[in-house]
C-alpha cells in the first residue's frame, strides 16, 4: 500500500501540474508522470461513504490527492471494474480493501497485480477467474496504485 500512496503522493507534490492531466492526454510526460494522473475519490456518489484513507484530504495539502484519487476512482467506473469488485465487500472478486491488505507488503505487488489486470488471473481469491482487462499499462498502474492506496482491510476467514 505505501507504494502506491507514495506515488501518488509523488505525483501531487509535482510543480508542473503534469499530475492533473486528464486520462488519455498528452502532456508530454514520462509514463510514472501519467500513471499518477488518476486516483480514487473520497465519495463513491452514491450516499458520501469514504473510499479514500482515512484523514486524507483534513489537511490544506492533501486536496490535490483526494482530486488525484478521485480521477483514478472514475477511470475504475469507466473501466468497469466494479461490475465485480467493490471496495470495502466482494462481488465476484475480492474487495479493493482485501487486495490492497494481502499486498501491502509484498515489494512485487505493483507488478504482479499490474499483470493480472491486463493479462487475467486465475486461482488467487479462489476458483474465479478475472479475465484481461482492455486497459493501456498506463491505465492498469494508475488502477493498481488506486487499489493499493485503499485502508487495508483483512478479507473473511470463509474467502
Amino acid at each position: 500500500m505505501l507504494v502506491g500512496v507514495i506515488s501518488l503522493t509523488t505525483a501531487c507534490a509535482r510543480k508542473d501540474g503534469s499530475a492533473t492531466a486528464p486520462v488519455g492526454s498528452s502532456t508530454g510526460s514520462s509514463v510514472a508522470d501519467s500513471r499518477q494522473s488518476s486516483g480514487t475519490v473520497r465519495s463513491d456518489g452514491h450516499g458520501g461513504r469514504n473510499v479514500a484513507p482515512p484523514g486524507l484530504g483534513e489537511r490544506e495539502g492533501d486536496k490535490h490527492l483526494v482530486e488525484v484519487l478521485t480521477t483514478t476512482r472514475s477511470l475504475a467506473e469507466a473501466k468497469g471494474c466494479f461490475a465485480c469488485h467493490q471496495v470495502d465487500s466482494k462481488v465476484l472478486g475480492p474487495a479493493f480493501a482485501w487486495v490492497s491488505y494481502r499486498y501491502q507488503r509484498d515489494p512485487k505487488a505493483i507488478a504482479t497485480l499490474k499483470y493480472a489486470i491486463e493479462h487475467g488471473v486465475s486461482g488467487v481469491w479462489g476458483s474465479m477467474p478475472m479475465p484481461a482487462q482492455s486497459v493501456t499499462p498506463v491505465e492498469a498502474e494508475e488502477l493498481v496504485s488506486w487499489v493499493l492506496a485503499q485502508k487495508p482491510v483483512a478479507p473473511p476467514k470463509s474467502d
